[in-house]
């Protein structure tokens, strides 16, 4: 069952100030965590989803890049633009380009849960759903599009809208733990 892998790295950063994707944790930009996580469990292809002001400062060597033809849509918007131009992957595994904690254990739990008769697969940690480290299906497609439609841009429209299975992680898991302010970062930085 053909996997794909995005990357979402078009936000503005806005509490952030600067390009956070682009910060280093131990010497790698964060979006590289994610790439990372996804490619270690063989996902196939790897996808940046980022803006056209933002593409230049992204290492290609190993992704596609797709450039979102409106910026600063939400992960909704950016999601559904990269699967309609992918044809061959059922899944695709989402992980925002913040996330400098995530691991390739936590890709591989999510991936055992494939198989099931649901339109996404969506951790939950302490009651909190975590759609921004996801699986969706290619059949959420119409119902991307009938919520885009509605104008809403939110990953929990679609979540309401759709079958989906949440898979609990304990407190413990820190690929959750996103960056979105300088201290933050500074929390966390050995």
């Amino acid at each position: 069952m053909k996997t794909a892998g995005i990357v979402l790295a078009g936000g503005q950063s806005s509490r952030y100030g600067r390009p956070k994707m682009f910060e280093t944790y131990k010497e790698k930009p964060f979006y590289q965590y994610s790439v990372n996580a996804l490619s270690a469990n063989g996902l196939n292809p790897i996808i940046i989803s980022t803006n056209p002001l933002l593409a230049d400062g992204f290492d290609t060597a190993r992704v596609d890049l797709v450039l979102e033809n409106e910026m600063h849509n939400g992960p909704l918007f950016a999601i559904h633009h990269v699967m309609k131009q992918y044809d061959e992957p059922e899944w695709f595994f989402v992980l925002s380009a913040d996330i400098p904690f995530v691991t390739e254990t936590f890709v591989y739990q999510l991936l055992a849960h494939r198989h099931s008769d649901y339109n996404a697969i969506v951790p939950v940690q302490e009651n909190k759903l975590q759609p921004l480290l996801a699986l969706y299906h290619r059949q959420c497609l119409p119902m991307m599009e009938q919520v885009l439609n509605e104008n809403k841009r939110s990953l929990m429209a679609l979540l309401k809208n759709t079958a989906f299975k949440t898979i609990p992680f304990t407190k413990k898991e820190h690929s959750f733990i996103n960056i979105n302010t300088i201290n933050d970062l500074n929390e966390y930085k050995d």
